[in-house]
């Protein structure tokens, strides 16, 4: 096996590594209860889930109306910045992955994340969803300038070649 091949591997196992890593980080800070929830539970000794939520309370955590609640613009960049890796490291790790994709997946997975958080006793935001799916579209458009002024770099990456 040639050098460049080792190489190669390596920053496949690199990017899967990160990619992986920042899944696992996005997943343990939307998808849980609050934010404190284990400290919660490793001092007073007991965690449970929000699993019995009141139905009457889902109109005032749920909110279907773009742009209506006034958000800081701190707010506006993280919810897009924090996915911008995801669009990235897909686009990097996958030789298919298009903007088509990227939008596909951007929206299904804030999707689900919404979703999961009104069960979890957060709130449902459709800003959220139209921030984070333009996260995922931006990292796939970085992606494409890291692609036109690097070629080699990027195909090093690449791990399906379907």
């Amino acid at each position: 096996m040639t050098d460049r091949k080792v190489s190669s591997g390596l920053f496949r196992e690199i990017g899967l590594l990160l990619f992986a890593v920042y899944t696992g980080g996005m997943a343990s800070i939307t998808l849980v209860p609050e934010v404190g929830w284990l400290h919660t539970g490793l001092t007073r000794g007991r965690w449970y889930p929000y699993w019995d939520f009141d139905p009457n309370q889902l109109p005032s955590r749920i909110n279907l109306l773009p742009f209506s609640m006034p958000d800081s613009p701190f707010m506006i960049v993280g919810n897009v910045a924090m996915f911008v890796p995801f669009g990235f490291f897909a686009a990097l790790l996958w030789r298919r992955y298009n903007w088509k994709r990227a939008l596909g997946t951007g929206l299904s997975i804030t999707l689900f994340i919404e979703c999961w958080q009104v069960r979890v006793g957060r709130i449902f935001d459709i800003d959220d969803i139209i921030l984070n799916t333009l996260g995922v579209f931006c990292g796939y458009l970085l992606w494409g300038l890291l692609k036109r002024f690097a070629p080699g770099f990027v195909r090093r990456f690449q791990v399906v070649d379907r």
